[in-house]
């Protein structure tokens, strides 16, 4: 079974090719990281997938064309987490969070009782219960990325898009995030997440794309796509592959 499925996918924009003949199937129960050094197509692949780009090539949501879901329908099956997390309005967290519910009703009705235990589930997994009646703006950006994380969980979507979820976490929030990450997949979602720290892809995915000069050149374990010889010739650096007990993880040494 597969959630989603694309095919030959190619975005250009402003006359540029980004995306060339981009390939990607997504199955429940899998945490698949997408890697690649900056300016490889990575967040504009993603941005394709769920929709928010125009591409060419075929892509299929639970066996259906992307193109035929409302966008209320495409809003309940993915959720989509940008970089960034950019808060304009000095709403409480709670508020910010319930967003998440808006796919599921009339965004001008009250919350429902699903509606509020989603909200409550989403701020526990995010471990920022405590931050529920804080003001969003002034939030340092280790607690705003884990606020936008929990307006995504609290949508309940099958899939998950994350991009770049870690960043400006500390290292204790980064393994929280991919950790819950993991978990959202093993209860039976797909997640899809741009992640620039490859011991954190390689220690928690089930799969890895590697993307180079907007074509994906590795579809596969961790182990496997991230090889030696690979991050050698798509990132220019050589490694060394230690045994973290959770698995291989290649650990940056030098440039080549």
């Amino acid at each position: 079974m597969t959630m989603l499925r694309a095919e030959r996918i190619d975005v250009v924009l402003h006359g540029r090719a980004i995306v060339s003949d981009a390939s990607v199937t997504l199955r429940p129960g899998e945490l698949t990281a997408l890697v690649g050094p900056n300016g490889a197509g990575k967040t504009t692949l993603m941005r394709a997938l769920a929709g928010l780009l125009p591409a060419n090539g075929s892509i299929r949501l639970k066996d259906r064309p992307l193109a035929d879901f409302t966008l209320r329908e495409r809003a309940r099956s993915i959720a989509y987490l940008p970089q960034g997390n950019v808060f304009h309005w000095p709403l409480d967290v709670a508020a910010v969070v319930a967003l998440g519910r808006h796919p599921h009703a009339d965004p001008f009705s009250p919350l429902t009782g699903t509606d509020r235990a989603a909200v409550a589930h989403a701020l526990a997994a995010a471990q920022i219960e405590d931050l529920a009646e804080r003001i969003v703006t002034t939030l340092s950006g280790g607690e705003r990325a884990r606020v936008a994380l929990a307006r995504v969980l609290a949508t309940e979507a099958d899939i998950l898009f994350a991009d770049e979820p870690t960043a400006s976490l500390d290292p204790r929030h980064q393994l929280v995030v991919m950790d819950l990450l993991r978990g959202i997949a093993r209860r039976g979602g797909a997640v899809l997440a741009i992640i620039h720290d490859l011991g954190l892809a390689a220690r928690f995915a089930d799969r890895v794309l590697v993307m180079q000069r907007g074509r994906i050149v590795a579809d596969a374990a961790p182990r496997e796509a991230l090889s030696d010889a690979r991050l050698a010739d798509v990132f220019g650096i050589a490694v060394a592959q230690v045994d973290s007990g959770d698995g291989v993880m290649p650990v940056p040494l030098r440039p080549v």
